[in-house]
C-alpha cells in the first residue's frame, strides 16, 4: 500500500516485504519553503494572537491558519486581512493562497493532487518493461480532488505520446532513509509514456462522492458507498445496518 500526504507533496511507495520502515519521498516544486515558512509563521502568529480559537497548522509544503472554531463573522474578516498581508509579503515566492473550509493555506503554486496522481500512474505504467496499467479507480469528495480526476484523463490521453511532447513530473527528493525496489523507479521518471499494452482494454473510473458538478465521470452518494465498493472490489461481502438515533445519523456497520 502506497501513501501520499499534504496534497501529494510527499509520498511513500509500497513497503518491501519484511521492511519495518517506510521510505518517504517529496516532490521538488522549486520553492524555498524554509523562507516561505519563516515569513508566513510570523504573520500568522500575529493573527492567531488576536483571534480566539484560531491556530496554525503546519505540514510538508503547506502552512495553514485555521479559523474553523472562531466566531464565523470575525474569523472570515480576519482571514481576508491575513490573505492581503500574506500576498504582499510573499510576492517574491512562487506560492498561492487557498481559503476553504475555515482555513487559509499557503502552498507552492504548482502543487495540487493531480501532480502526484499522474506521477504514480506514469511510474506504475513503466514497470515490467512498460507494461502499462489496465485499471484505474480515482475517488474524492473535495474540490481539491478535481485535479486528480483531470489528471487521470490527461494520463490516458498521453499514453501514445512521445515523452518530449508531455510535461514531465517534478523532480523527486528522498526525505527518509530506506531503499526502493527496482520495480519502483520513483526517484527518476522513465522518459517514456508509451506502453506495451496498447491493444488491451483500459478501465479508468473517476468517481465523485456526492452528486454535484464535477469533472468525475461517475458519482456515489456518500462515504458508505465508497466503503461498500472497495469491499466488493476486494471480493468481500458487506452488510450495512443504519440506526438513526440522533440528528447526526449514527451509522452502525456490520461486516460479514
Amino acid at each position: 500500500l502506497g501513501l501520499a500526504a499534504s496534497n501529494g507533496s510527499c509520498f511513500s511507495p509500497p513497503m518491501q516485504e519484511g521492511s519495518a520502515y517506510r521510505t518517504w519521498l517529496a516532490l521538488d516544486l522549486g520553492v524555498d519553503w524554509a523562507s516561505v515558512e519563516g515569513v508566513a509563521l510570523r504573520i500568522m502568529a500575529k493573527f492567531t494572537a488576536r483571534t480566539n480559537g484560531s491556530f496554525i497548522k503546519r505540514a510538508h509544503s503547506s502552512i495553514g491558519w485555521s479559523y474553523y472554531s472562531c466566531d464565523p463573522e470575525f474569523g472570515s474578516l480576519q482571514a481576508k486581512y491575513l490573505v492581503i498581508e500574506l500576498e504582499r509579503e510573499l510576492a517574491a515566492f512562487d506560492v498561492r493562497f487557498v481559503n476553504l473550509k475555515g482555513i487559509v493555506e499557503v502552498i507552492p503554486r504548482k502543487l495540487n493532487k493531480g501532480i502526484i496522481v499522474k506521477k504514480i500512474l506514469r511510474d506504475v505504467a513503466a514497470r515490467n518493461n512498460n507494461a502499462g496499467v489496465d485499471f484505474i479507480l480515482c475517488m474524492g469528495d473535495d474540490i481539491s480532488d478535481e485535479k486528480m480526476f483531470t489528471s487521470v484523463f490527461s494520463f490516458v490521453s498521453e499514453m501514445n505520446e512521445d515523452y518530449t511532447n508531455v510535461v514531465p513530473s517534478p523532480p523527486v527528493i528522498q526525505l527518509s532513509q530506506g531503499t526502493l525496489l527496482a520495480s519502483q523507479p520513483f526517484l527518476l521518471e522513465k522518459p517514456v509514456v508509451r506502453c506495451n499494452n496498447q491493444n488491451e482494454q483500459l478501465y479508468a473510473f473517476t468517481v465523485s462522492v456526492g452528486k454535484k458538478e464535477s469533472h468525475a465521470s461517475q458519482y456515489v452518494d456518500d462515504a458508505t458507498d465508497v466503503a461498500d465498493l472497495l469491499v466488493k472490489l476486494s471480493s468481500g461481502k458487506m452488510m450495512a445496518k443504519f440506526r438513526r438515533e440522533t440528528e447526526d445519523e449514527m451509522q452502525l456497520m456490520q461486516f460479514s
